[in-house]
């Protein structure tokens, strides 16, 4: 009787390692393909409109709206869920500001479940949400203005999407 209990006792055990494994697994993975999605997203230019507000609905929870002084054009750049944006002097970043002053990785923006931050990663150039300066990360709501202290040209607007 005694064996045959430890055996089902193992069963259970190995089934339920089974389960959790599986469902972290399955997690990592959807959270794996988000960021990969994100990532492609925010690379593409969105120069028309219409595919703009495809993308907008379909997948983004907010919307970088770049204003650079002597441009008409705004560029936008989309935060999926479970995006990461960043900003930065470094041709790898996603808004490229080639200023000195500016940090090869000066700032990054995350959304995630609805709720979309800014976080300061350069020393050099403090970063200022609607005129405030910012030394760790900060819950964006809409119609915030992103700036940098040093850089005069250049505005980063968040607009929330709702659904």
């Amino acid at each position: 009787m005694d064996i045959v209990l430890t055996a089902i006792v193992g069963l259970i055990a190995s089934v339920m390692t089974a389960y959790v494994t599986y469902r972290l697994t399955t997690r990592q993975e959807k959270r794996r393909h988000e960021r990969d999605i994100a990532v492609r997203l925010a690379e593409i230019p969105s120069t028309r409109d219409d595919a703009t507000r495809i993308m907008a609905v379909q997948f983004a929870e907010g919307v970088l709206v770049i204003e650079r002084e002597g441009e008409s054009d705004r560029h936008r750049v989309f935060l999926p869920a479970g995006s990461r944006v960043t900003l930065g002097r470094g041709q790898e970043n996603h808004i490229v500001i080639d200023k000195p002053s500016v940090s090869r990785t000066h700032a990054a923006f995350r959304s995630s479940d609805g709720t979309t931050f800014v976080e300061p990663l350069g020393a050099n150039t403090p970063i200022m949400v609607n005129g405030s300066e910012i030394s760790k990360p900060k819950q964006l709501r809409q119609g915030d203005v992103i700036t940098l202290s040093d850089v005069q040209d250049v505005s980063v607007t968040f607009v929330e999407i709702t659904r």
